[in-house]
């Protein structure tokens, strides 16, 4: 296993721990809007995966491009992640913002 498959399995333990302890804890405040939580750490997950994919992709002395289409991709998806939820309600929004969040929170818990 390389490095950075460890890390990245690392990454999703941490994020889904963070989620699953914001989702029973947001539940006494919100109830069954707190799974919104649930689905901006999904988007977390897979934004996990697609940056995976792309430092993967990346070669020592290839030739730097300046436009990288899973940068793009992966904001992409962040986006439709937080549309699908604002169309909902504001709480929803809010709840999958940081549910997305918990990716940048599990990479700092996770530095050594």
């Amino acid at each position: 296993m390389t490095e950075l498959k460890k890390k990245l399995k690392e990454l999703i333990i941490k994020t889904v721990i963070i989620v699953a302890i914001e989702t029973v804890t947001l539940s006494f405040f919100f109830s069954y809007e707190s799974l919104w939580v649930l689905w901006g750490g999904l988007g977390a997950i897979l934004g996990f995966y697609s940056l995976a994919e792309e430092i993967k992709k990346m070669e020592v002395g290839s030739k730097v491009r300046k436009i990288l289409p899973g940068f793009f991709l992966r904001y992409l998806l962040y986006g439709i992640i937080l549309g699908i939820a604002a169309y909902n309600s504001l709480t929803a929004l809010m709840l999958s913002f940081l549910g997305l969040i918990n990716m940048k929170v599990s990479v700092y818990l996770s530095y050594k």
